[in-house]
């Protein structure tokens, strides 16, 4: 049990560091040097960068070592072209598995969120990403859950800009659709959804005002 903990926190750790940009896009991540630093064995750090090879935030290069992926708005666009098909086929198979106090859940977390919003609290990114992954793992898929990681991890790169009223507005409606049992609505609702961050990103990289920063 301790070897995965320590895994999950060496992993966070340099997860952090590059979606920071703290380490920078080229740069070589030394195994023994990561080890050293964090008080770990190499072959947990190893790992942690497979688990990171994997999210697509560092590259390895034969006979080189491992460095620092390039993280750029069209990696970051076809991760939300993806995340809009997963999201709406967990908002679809969540109709089947949602029962009263998960609707209740998402609820208060969509107001929440929007409360926070209001404030521009720091703390509405993260909540966000929950809101959306509880409906992730309401779907009950196993391998849906674990291919989420990915487009997650991404997305901690982009802060929203769109209306909070318009994202509440768009959060309880998914929810309306998972409690009213409504598959097809649900799915088209959540989907649209993952499509507006989209169109946000894709018309600040038009205009020139693109740039990826890492929220917590």
């Amino acid at each position: 049990m301790k070897a995965r903990v320590a895994r999950h926190n060496v992993r966070d750790e340099i997860q952090r560091r590059i979606l920071s940009g703290e380490s920078k896009p080229g740069e070589r991540l030394s195994q023994q040097s990561l080890a050293r630093e964090l008080g770990v064995a190499q072959g947990t750090v190893r790992e942690s960068l497979l688990e990171l090879q994997w999210l697509g935030l560092v590259e390895s290069v034969d006979h080189l070592g491992v460095f620092v992926d390039n993280l750029n708005a069209d990696r970051i666009c076809q991760a939300y072209l993806v995340r809009e098909v997963m999201e709406g086929l967990a908002a679809r198979l969540a109709c089947r598995n949602a029962g009263r106090a998960d609707i209740t859940e998402l609820r208060g977390m969509a107001d929440k969120i929007f409360e926070l919003a209001q404030k521009q609290d720091n703390g509405t990114a993260s909540l966000d990403r929950n809101f959306h992954l509880h409906i992730t793992e309401l779907s009950r898929n196993g391998t849906l859950i674990r291919l989420s990681q990915t487009y997650r991890v991404l997305g901690m790169t982009v802060r929203a800009f769109r209306e909070p009223a318009i994202i509440h507005a768009e959060h309880l409606r998914i929810v309306e659709a998972i409690e009213s049992d409504q598959a097809d609505e649900a799915e088209r609702l959540a989907r649209l959804h993952v499509a507006g961050a989209r169109e946000m990103i894709e018309n600040q990289v038009q205009q020139g005002t693109f740039v990826p920063k890492w929220v917590e």
